[in-house]
């Protein structure tokens, strides 16, 4: 008794395995804010934090933003995919949709295209378009899973006749080089056109390409002008430098090398450096 009472006097520690280990934080911790951050900001997101534990829902995604941006909370991809995982419970096909990104993305630097490829179908099974494509996408590569083309396929087109454009254009490219099956290029073109219909610009561009190519059995110069001018509008680079080398070189239209260096101009200041080029060495 003398012994304990003598070390218990001179303050010896107790072992290190004795001492109570700080409680791992998740997701559903009370958040630290940065310190630049107002007061005003910070109720709102404590706020936020209590009704995510409480009731879940849209303030989880909106903790979820906050932890994926980083701009009030520390940043954390893995707290952000746990909120939206969290809220893709409750049937929400947007939570699904970004908990599905957040994944295929990678959480803190670690793979997880499993997760993500289970997540859009989630989604994708509650009528988001965006993950139907998603989820196609990454069956026709095999990512998170074996490749499954002829699926990818039937993804892409049931989502394209719904009108959504991203898919219409993995479709046409689906068609063009023969993924799931013999290629199609005659209904390539068509599809791509919808796409661009439908605001893809990538679709203008790779329907003008296909038409200029001569493929379908003729190269339709009339066609691929007026497809790469509606993309280039939009800003797509390479619709633009086509159209600079469709004048410089006189394909289809009457050479014009002010023309030229117009489109080359553009497509240098949306950061092509091939066009940069191309407008140095005109005459």
């Amino acid at each position: 008794m003398r012994v304990l009472l003598c070390c218990l006097g001179l303050g010896i520690a107790l072992p290190a395995s004795a001492a109570k280990k700080p409680k791992e934080r998740t997701a559903l911790s009370r958040p630290k804010l940065l310190r630049s951050v107002a007061p005003q900001v910070k109720q709102e997101v404590t706020a936020y934090w209590s009704e995510c534990n409480l009731q879940g829902g849209e303030s989880c995604m909106i903790l979820g933003a906050a932890y994926e941006k980083g701009e009030v909370l520390e940043k954390s991809q893995r707290f952000a995919a746990d909120l939206y995982a969290k809220t893709c419970e409750e049937d929400n096909a947007g939570a699904c949709y970004k908990a599905g990104m957040r994944h295929y993305k990678g959480l803190d630097g670690q793979e997880s295209k499993a997760a993500a490829l289970g997540f859009f179908r989630k989604s994708c099974d509650m009528g988001q378009l965006n993950a139907c494509t998603n989820l196609g996408t990454m069956l026709l590569k095999g990512e998170g899973g074996d490749a499954q083309p002829e699926e990818a396929v039937t993804l892409f087109r049931d989502a394209c006749d719904r009108t959504h454009a991203q898919a219409c254009v993995e479709w046409g490219i689906t068609l063009e080089h023969g993924k799931s099956g013999a290629p199609d290029l005659d209904r390539s073109l068509r599809v791509y056109g919808t796409a661009c219909d439908l605001g893809a610009l990538d679709g203008c561009y790779r329907g003008a390409a296909l038409s200029i190519s001569g493929k379908t059995g003729k190269q339709d110069f009339v066609t691929a002008l007026g497809w790469f001018e509606r993309a280039c509008d939009g800003d797509h680079a390479g619709s633009c430098l086509a159209l600079g080398m469709m004048y410089e070189k006189g394909m289809g239209v009457r050479m014009d090398v002010e023309e030229a260096r117009t489109f080359y101009d553009k497509t240098c200041k949306l950061g092509s450096r091939k066009a940069c080029l191309k407008k140095q060495r005109l005459p």
